[in-house]
């Protein structure tokens, strides 16, 4: 059943604010960074951003954990179809490597939150928590792999889940928007791929598209 109009336009309104919010906060930081200010970028009126968060705080929280959660949700969905560990970790990769530059101010936001543990403790426990749920399914399907013969036995599931958030939180804040023109992008995406000691020939780097 379709959404009546008037709730289609709040929920897009509500989309705009955040996103700008989100791009505000990574860029001016929380002290620096208006409700007004965000209303104007928004195109809003400052009274219209306290109709869909109560306050700028609630703001700053959305901003931070919805996006982290969009990200968890397609990688799980990733990790939990049919298929062999290594190919369930080949299409989460390519998965989040081709959506990733979509995130860098989220990811920028993220950081900034883990920067200061003192400042923000629960909000930080939450981005942990998030990250968490990921490299836990990422562990899990991984030693299945190690099982299989399809990953080198060798390497701890938990210190490969948290290498590959690691180097993929590192392209996505170096390399920022331009992430597409880089000349090694693709060779990026192999590369990350192969952080996990695949077993040859599990998949070859120019597979990926």
């Amino acid at each position: 059943m379709a959404r009546p109009i008037n709730e289609e336009k709040r929920l897009e309104r509500r989309k705009r604010i955040l996103k700008e919010a989100v791009v505000l906060f990574a860029e001016s930081g929380y002290s620096n960074t208006t409700t007004a200010i965000i209303a104007k970028s928004a195109g809003v009126t400052s009274g219209t951003i306290f109709q869909y968060f109560p306050s700028k705080e609630a703001l700053f929280y959305a901003a931070v954990l919805e996006p982290l959660a969009d990200i968890q949700m397609r990688s799980l969905a990733c990790l939990q179809q049919e298929g062999t560990p290594g190919a369930l970790i080949k299409n989460m990769v390519a998965e989040q490597f081709n959506h990733i530059y979509s995130y860098t101010n989220e990811l920028r936001l993220a950081q900034s939150v883990l920067g200061q543990r003192i400042r923000f403790p629960e909000l930080t426990q939450k981005v942990l928590e998030s990250i968490k749920v990921m490299t836990d399914e990422i562990e899990s399907v991984y030693a299945k792999g190690q099982l299989m013969g399809e990953f080198n036995k060798s390497f701890s599931p938990a210190m490969i889940s948290r290498a590959y958030i690691s180097f993929l939180n590192g392209v996505a804040l170096t390399l920022g928007e331009s992430i597409l023109q880089h000349p090694e992008w693709e060779d990026l995406k192999g590369h990350a791929f192969y952080l996990f000691g695949p077993i040859s020939p599990i998949e070859k780097l120019e597979e990926f598209e």
